[in-house]
Protein backbone atom coordinates (compact mmCIF):
# COMPACT_ATOMS: atom_id res chain seq x y z
CA UNK A 1 0.00 0.00 0.00
CA UNK A 2 1.23 3.36 -0.49
CA UNK A 3 -0.29 5.97 2.30
CA UNK A 4 -2.29 8.67 1.22
CA UNK A 5 0.49 11.20 0.72
CA UNK A 6 0.88 10.59 -3.33
CA UNK A 7 -3.02 12.43 -3.71
CA UNK A 8 -1.49 15.47 -4.20
CA UNK A 9 0.86 14.33 -7.33
CA UNK A 10 -2.23 12.40 -9.25
CA UNK A 11 -5.17 14.61 -8.03
CA UNK A 12 -5.33 18.68 -8.69
CA UNK A 13 -8.27 19.14 -6.56
CA UNK A 14 -9.93 16.06 -4.25
CA UNK A 15 -11.60 15.13 -1.51
CA UNK A 16 -11.19 11.90 0.61
CA UNK A 17 -13.80 10.98 2.97
CA UNK A 18 -12.32 7.67 5.11
CA UNK A 19 -15.16 5.96 7.99
CA UNK A 20 -13.45 3.26 9.80
CA UNK A 21 -15.33 -0.43 9.89
CA UNK A 22 -18.32 0.45 7.18
CA UNK A 23 -18.75 -1.77 3.73
CA UNK A 24 -19.43 0.26 0.52
CA UNK A 25 -22.89 -0.17 1.01
CA UNK A 26 -22.77 1.08 4.38
CA UNK A 27 -20.80 4.27 3.51
CA UNK A 28 -23.10 5.00 0.19
CA UNK A 29 -26.03 4.55 2.51
CA UNK A 30 -24.98 6.85 5.74
CA UNK A 31 -24.13 9.39 2.27
CA UNK A 32 -27.70 8.97 2.28
CA UNK A 33 -27.80 7.36 -1.42
CA UNK A 34 -29.31 4.11 -2.27
CA UNK A 35 -26.97 1.44 -2.74
CA UNK A 36 -28.59 0.76 -6.15
CA UNK A 37 -27.75 3.94 -7.77
CA UNK A 38 -23.63 2.53 -7.32
CA UNK A 39 -22.04 2.35 -11.13
CA UNK A 40 -20.30 -0.82 -10.67
CA UNK A 41 -17.04 -0.21 -12.70
CA UNK A 42 -15.52 3.42 -13.36
CA UNK A 43 -12.15 4.20 -14.31
CA UNK A 44 -10.22 7.46 -13.13
CA UNK A 45 -10.47 9.27 -15.96
CA UNK A 46 -14.49 8.03 -16.53
CA UNK A 47 -15.03 9.15 -13.25
CA UNK A 48 -12.86 12.48 -13.57
CA UNK A 49 -14.74 13.48 -16.59
CA UNK A 50 -18.08 12.60 -15.49
CA UNK A 51 -17.27 14.96 -12.24
CA UNK A 52 -16.33 18.08 -14.92
CA UNK A 53 -19.05 17.60 -17.47
CA UNK A 54 -22.35 16.26 -15.60
CA UNK A 55 -22.30 15.91 -11.87
CA UNK A 56 -19.43 15.21 -8.97
CA UNK A 57 -18.42 11.78 -8.75
CA UNK A 58 -16.93 9.71 -5.58
CA UNK A 59 -14.98 6.22 -6.14
CA UNK A 60 -15.95 4.34 -3.37
CA UNK A 61 -13.65 1.32 -1.83
CA UNK A 62 -12.41 -0.18 0.90
CA UNK A 63 -9.15 -0.65 1.92
CA UNK A 64 -7.92 -2.07 5.48
CA UNK A 65 -10.12 -0.51 8.21
CA UNK A 66 -11.12 2.18 6.25
CA UNK A 67 -13.78 2.66 3.46
CA UNK A 68 -13.46 5.60 1.44
CA UNK A 69 -14.75 7.62 -0.92
CA UNK A 70 -12.30 9.66 -3.18
CA UNK A 71 -14.34 12.43 -5.11
CA UNK A 72 -12.19 14.89 -7.61
CA UNK A 73 -13.16 18.37 -8.01
CA UNK A 74 -16.03 18.33 -5.48
CA UNK A 75 -15.99 18.40 -1.50
CA UNK A 76 -19.53 16.77 -0.17
CA UNK A 77 -17.29 14.30 1.96
CA UNK A 78 -16.15 17.72 3.25
CA UNK A 79 -19.20 19.21 4.71
CA UNK A 80 -20.26 18.85 8.38
CA UNK A 81 -23.86 17.28 8.05
CA UNK A 82 -22.02 14.66 5.98
CA UNK A 83 -19.33 14.08 8.78
CA UNK A 84 -22.05 13.80 11.83
CA UNK A 85 -24.45 11.03 9.64
CA UNK A 86 -21.33 8.88 8.29
CA UNK A 87 -19.46 8.86 11.83
CA UNK A 88 -22.41 7.99 13.86
CA UNK A 89 -20.74 4.69 16.25
CA UNK A 90 -17.49 5.04 14.72
CA UNK A 91 -15.19 7.88 13.16
CA UNK A 92 -14.41 9.52 9.73
CA UNK A 93 -11.74 11.67 8.87
CA UNK A 94 -11.79 13.86 5.71
CA UNK A 95 -8.99 15.74 3.71
CA UNK A 96 -10.08 18.51 1.20
CA UNK A 97 -7.94 20.36 -1.50
CA UNK A 98 -10.14 22.51 -3.52
CA UNK A 99 -7.71 23.45 -5.56
CA UNK A 100 -6.54 26.62 -3.89
CA UNK A 101 -5.18 26.71 -0.82
CA UNK A 102 -5.31 26.01 2.08
CA UNK A 103 -5.93 22.51 2.55
CA UNK A 104 -8.52 21.44 5.05
CA UNK A 105 -8.79 18.42 7.62
CA UNK A 106 -12.04 17.35 9.36
CA UNK A 107 -12.25 14.56 12.16
CA UNK A 108 -15.79 13.07 13.74
CA UNK A 109 -16.43 10.90 16.19
CA UNK A 110 -20.01 8.99 17.45
CA UNK A 111 -22.02 11.94 15.04
CA UNK A 112 -19.94 14.95 16.41
CA UNK A 113 -16.95 16.79 14.49
CA UNK A 114 -14.46 16.93 17.06
CA UNK A 115 -11.74 18.81 14.71
CA UNK A 116 -11.92 20.70 11.92
CA UNK A 117 -8.89 22.82 10.73
CA UNK A 118 -6.50 23.76 8.23
CA UNK A 119 -2.45 23.30 8.55
CA UNK A 120 -1.28 26.43 9.58
CA UNK A 121 -3.84 26.31 12.70
CA UNK A 122 -2.91 23.35 14.55
CA UNK A 123 -0.95 25.49 16.93
CA UNK A 124 -4.36 26.83 18.12
CA UNK A 125 -6.04 23.26 17.66
CA UNK A 126 -3.48 21.96 20.69
CA UNK A 127 -4.26 25.12 22.90
CA UNK A 128 -8.05 24.44 22.75
CA UNK A 129 -7.36 20.63 22.64
CA UNK A 130 -8.98 18.78 26.20
CA UNK A 131 -7.16 16.67 29.01
CA UNK A 132 -7.77 13.84 26.94
CA UNK A 133 -6.19 13.99 23.74
CA UNK A 134 -8.05 12.41 20.58
CA UNK A 135 -6.19 11.15 17.22
CA UNK A 136 -6.78 14.34 15.35
CA UNK A 137 -4.96 16.34 18.53
CA UNK A 138 -1.88 13.76 17.02
CA UNK A 139 -2.30 15.08 13.28
CA UNK A 140 -2.16 18.70 14.93
CA UNK A 141 0.91 18.42 17.24
CA UNK A 142 2.81 16.45 14.41
CA UNK A 143 2.20 19.87 12.29
CA UNK A 144 3.16 22.19 15.13
CA UNK A 145 6.58 20.05 15.13
CA UNK A 146 7.07 20.05 11.70
CA UNK A 147 7.08 23.58 11.91
CA UNK A 148 4.15 24.17 9.69
CA UNK A 149 2.33 26.94 11.68
CA UNK A 150 5.47 29.08 11.59
CA UNK A 151 6.10 28.50 8.17
CA UNK A 152 9.11 26.65 8.42
CA UNK A 153 8.00 23.32 7.50
CA UNK A 154 10.72 21.45 5.00
CA UNK A 155 7.78 20.12 2.70
CA UNK A 156 4.72 20.89 1.87
CA UNK A 157 2.25 21.31 4.50
CA UNK A 158 -0.56 19.18 2.93
CA UNK A 159 2.08 16.11 2.28
CA UNK A 160 2.72 16.54 5.84
CA UNK A 161 -0.88 16.29 6.95
CA UNK A 162 -1.53 13.15 4.98
CA UNK A 163 1.73 11.54 6.26
CA UNK A 164 0.07 12.33 10.05
CA UNK A 165 -3.32 10.81 8.77
CA UNK A 166 -1.45 8.15 7.59
CA UNK A 167 0.77 7.58 10.50
CA UNK A 168 -2.31 8.56 13.49
CA UNK A 169 -5.56 7.02 11.64
CA UNK A 170 -3.49 3.93 9.58
CA UNK A 171 -4.43 4.63 6.58
CA UNK A 172 -3.46 3.71 3.36
CA UNK A 173 -5.14 3.45 -0.44
CA UNK A 174 -3.78 1.65 -3.21
CA UNK A 175 -2.42 4.12 -6.01
CA UNK A 176 -1.73 2.34 -8.83
CA UNK A 177 -5.02 0.76 -8.59
CA UNK A 178 -7.38 3.89 -7.73
CA UNK A 179 -5.14 5.14 -11.30
CA UNK A 180 -5.86 1.98 -13.37
CA UNK A 181 -8.55 -0.36 -12.12
CA UNK A 182 -12.14 0.07 -11.90
CA UNK A 183 -14.16 0.85 -9.04
CA UNK A 184 -17.68 1.42 -7.65
CA UNK A 185 -18.20 5.25 -7.86
CA UNK A 186 -21.12 7.24 -6.77
CA UNK A 187 -22.69 10.52 -8.90
CA UNK A 188 -23.24 12.60 -5.62
CA UNK A 189 -26.22 15.35 -5.81
CA UNK A 190 -25.95 18.28 -4.37
CA UNK A 191 -28.93 18.18 -1.31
Amino acid sequence: MDGIRWLPEDCDAYCLLLVRGLTVDELVDRLGYDPQAVMPSVTSDEAFEQSMGKAPVARLGVSGDWAFSLEQWSAEGMEARTARRVSVGTESVAVLNSGMPPVWFMHAVDGEVVAFFEPTDAEDVMDQSASAPITSDLVAAGLVAAGVPEGIATGSSEVILLQLVEQHFGVNLPRASLKRDLFPALSLTIS
